[in-house]
This record gives C-alpha cells, sequence and structure tokens, in this order.
C-alpha cells in the first residue's frame, strides 16, 4: 500500500486539535445563553439562518434540528448571498441569526448595517472584535485555537455545535445539547481510522474528473461540506445532494472518471441502495463509516474525518497544497472585508 503523509499537513494537524476547541466552546458558552434568550423569546416573524459556504451549511443544520424543536418562530435557512440581492426579501420582525467565523463577510456586513436589517440580529463567530459582532444583539462564540490552513476546521466543527447547544438552550430540548455535548468525543474517536480508511479506498485511486456525495437526511449538510472539501482541497469539482433527492437525478449521470462518497446515518437501507446504483454505473464508490452511538443531528460531525483525509491524500497526490490552495486571493478580494482566512 502506498502511504500519502497527511498528517504533515497544518490542515490535519487542526482537525486533530478540533476536538479541545470544540469542547472548549461547549464549555465556556460564552453568550450561548444570550443568544438562546434572543431565538427563544422571538415572534412572530421567522428566524432567518444565514452564512456563506460552510457557514451556511452549519445555518443549514440548525434549520434541520429546529424541525424537532419547539420555538416560537420557525427558521428557514438562506444563504448570504440571496439576502445581499434582495431575492429574498426579509420581513421587519425577522431575526437573522448569521454564521460567519471571522464576523468580515461582506454580504452581512452590509445587510447588518443597512436599511433592509429589519428586526434582531444573531451571531455565531469565532472573532469577538468584528464588524458584524459589534452590530449583533447577541453574540455566542466559537473557540479557535490556530488556523494555519485557508480551509476551515475547528471554526466550522465548533459552529455546529454551538449551533446545536443553543438551539437546544433555545427550545428547551435537552437531546440537542446533549448531542452538541458528544461532538468532540465523535471527532476524537475517528481521526486514527479516518487515516487508514484514507490509504485504504486512495489506494490506486485515479484522481477523478468530478464527484458526488451524499448523505441521508441530516447527512446533506455533512455531503454539502465533504463536497466543498474535495473542492477546496483536492481541486475535484463535486457536488453534495442528500440520498433519496440524488437517487432520482445527480445519481445516474456517472461515469468510469467519477467518484462516488457516501456518507451513510446510521442503519441506512437508501444509502445501501444509492451505492448499488451508483456502483453499477461505473463509478469508484466509496463508503465512510458511521460512527456508533453518534446522535444523527452530528452527522456534519461524524462525516467530517474521513472526508478531508481523502481530500488531502488526493491533493498531495496531484501536487497540490492543501493548505494554502491558489483559489484563496480570490475568494479574499471577493467575499471579504477584512483580510481574515476563515469564512
Amino acid at each position: 500500500m502506498t502511504t500519502i503523509d497527511v498528517t504533515g499537513t497544518a490542515l490535519w494537524q487542526e482537525l486533530c486539535e478540533t476536538p479541545e476547541t470544540v469542547a472548549a466552546s461547549l464549555d465556556a458558552a460564552t453568550g450561548h445563553a444570550e443568544l438562546a434568550d434572543l431565538l427563544a423569546s422571538h415572534r412572530p416573524g421567522r428566524i432567518v439562518a444565514t452564512g456563506n459556504g460552510a457557514s451556511f451549511y452549519v445555518a443549514t443544520a440548525l434549520w434541520l434540528a429546529s424541525l424537532s424543536a419547539q420555538l416560537l418562530a420557525p427558521v428557514v435557512a438562506i444563504p448570504a448571498g440571496l439576502l445581499a440581492t434582495d431575492t429574498f426579501t426579509l420581513r421587519p420582525d425577522d431575526l437573522i441569526l448569521a454564521f460567519s467565523a471571522s464576523g468580515e463577510l461582506r454580504d452581512l456586513v452590509e445587510l447588518a448595517s443597512g436599511p433592509q436589517r429589519g428586526g434582531a440580529f444573531g451571531l455565531v463567530t469565532s472573532t469577538a472584535s468584528s464588524t458584524l459582532a459589534a452590530e449583533a444583539d447577541a453574540v455566542a462564540l466559537v473557540e479557535v485555537r490556530n488556523q494555519r490552513a485557508v480551509t476551515h476546521t475547528q471554526a466550522y466543527l465548533g459552529a455546529a455545535a454551538v449551533a446545536l447547544d443553543v438551539l437546544g438552550h433555545a427550545s428547551g430540548h435537552s437531546s440537542l445539547r446533549a448531542a452538541a455535548a458528544t461532538m468532540s468525543t465523535a471527532l476524537s474517536h475517528q481521526l486514527a481510522g479516518a487515516l487508514q480508511w484514507a490509504d485504504e479506498v486512495g489506494e490506486g485511486m485515479f484522481t477523478p474528473r468530478a464527484a458526488v456525495v451524499f448523505g441521508t437526511g441530516h447527512g446533506l449538510v455533512a455531503a454539502s461540506e465533504a463536497a466543498l472539501l474535495l473542492k477546496e482541497v483536492a481541486g475535484v469539482p463535486a457536488e453534495g445532494m442528500e440520498t433519496r433527492e440524488g437517487a432520482t437525478s445527480g445519481m445516474y449521470a456517472l461515469g468510469r472518471d467519477q467518484l462516488v462518497l457516501a456518507l451513510p446515518v446510521g442503519s441506512d437501507p437508501i444509502a445501501e441502495e444509492a451505492v448499488e446504483i451508483c456502483s453499477g454505473a461505473g463509478a469508484t464508490v466509496v463508503k465512510a463509516p458511521w460512527p456508533d452511538g453518534v446522535d444523527e443531528r452530528c452527522a456534519m460531525a461524524a462525516h467530517f474525518a474521513h472526508p478531508l483525509a481523502l481530500a488531502i491524500r488526493l491533493a498531495l497526490a496531484q501536487g497540490r497544497d492543501p493548505d494554502s490552495p491558489d483559489w484563496y486571493a480570490t475568494y479574499k478580494s471577493t467575499a471579504r472585508i477584512a483580510d481574515e482566512k476563515v469564512q
């Protein structure tokens, strides 16, 4: 077996520190009660959860989790770009719940300080001194110890844990807070196995022309993020989709030069059926394991280490730098207010 040293990258080293930073975010719980109170008391309008890229995936995870919670206001998840272009019209009684680790995302800064803001504004961020934090009515902080690589690890997974914790606090659903508390352990238990898995499935793997990633239910968030990791880190065009939706669309247009990454959630017969469909189309199909005893609402953490290990391996095999990809300068010039390496 050909071993490619994923562990030497800053990106993997940051992931190895992430269980500790996630636990630190939850232990400190800075601003959690204040943000939860803002959400719990909001009515009669909507809670509009928003962000860009991986931060939008956290907003989506919050929305999915809210479907089993009881809040006074419904939650909707909207990409920040739709808010910036007025495609989605905010109402005066809407509460904006923004996710931005840097607190400097241009679309949200312009929204928070502009006339279209509407009602209250809550924020989950890792930067207490940011522009968005200064504009927010309540701020929940995420712990980030190191940001050596461009791609998010600690900020993304910390925000996911904080989102579940705050939602559980706001709705009175202790199971959500308990689920958030398990994310650190779930992450730490995956690290060694993810490296071995990436070596096994990556042995002899060509660089795919494109990839499809699917996850069932709450696994949609994990699939979206895994697809982003393949694009950002390995330069492989990838699409993330929910399993059942993909089984009626994106899983048919596959060929031998394409990769399919399956992210099953628990005992997942729908995912097993999808694996058969994709294998029959001739694509290279690999499946990440689902860890025992993990709440499905923690899919974004349960299915992070394995896709990242594979993405780094594919990047190194091509001679790409996983820590400082060439697309970052363009992203920074179009999306940021300040010069930050997280979103």
